[in-house]
């Protein structure tokens, strides 16, 4: 009977937990190509798009960091210029910096960090854009961070 119920406990808990993972993987395939503006200061009620994916908060990181390397092109939604065409993938990783409050600029190498003061945050873009296989080596670099660092955080957090 003790077993019975356990094992429903934890089918429930993996039910919830999977609902809450596919719920935030829908916001994020929902919205993000969508987004026509990121708010200068963050401000909601400027895009809803973006305001889904703010919403959606911690659970929506792992699809952002997954869309790290799409490239499907979009208009800038930021309001500084870009460099090059904006793509989806460049909006995923200026919303990872706004949802998690992570320097997307530490994980750059060292040349392009040594570029912020003089690019701002479009050194970000410049590094995105130089080599197509650079998209891969910031999303490895996310995702590592993401499993060591962000996501015990915020289950240490929950408790």
């Amino acid at each position: 009977m003790l077993l019975r119920l356990i094992n429903n406990l934890v089918f429930v808990v993996a039910i919830l937990a999977f609902g809450s993972f596919a719920y935030a993987k829908n916001v994020c395939d929902q919205h993000l190509s969508q987004i026509k503006m990121i708010p200068f200061d963050g401000n909601a009620g400027v895009d809803s798009h973006y305001d889904a994916l703010k919403t959606a908060g911690p659970e929506a990181v792992p699809c952002l960091i997954a869309n790290v390397t799409n490239t499907v092109r979009k208009p800038n939604p930021r309001p500084n210029p870009s460099l090059g065409d904006a793509r989806v993938g460049d909006t995923a990783v200026y919303l990872l910096s706004e949802i998690t409050g992570i320097d997307t600029v530490k994980f750059l190498p060292r040349k392009y960090q040594d570029l912020y003061p003089e690019m701002g945050v479009l050194v970000v873009d410049k590094y995105l854009h130089d080599r197509a296989g650079n998209r891969r080596i910031l999303q490895r670099k996310l995702s590592h961070w993401y499993r060591t660092t962000y996501l015990p955080s915020v289950r240490k957090g929950a408790t």
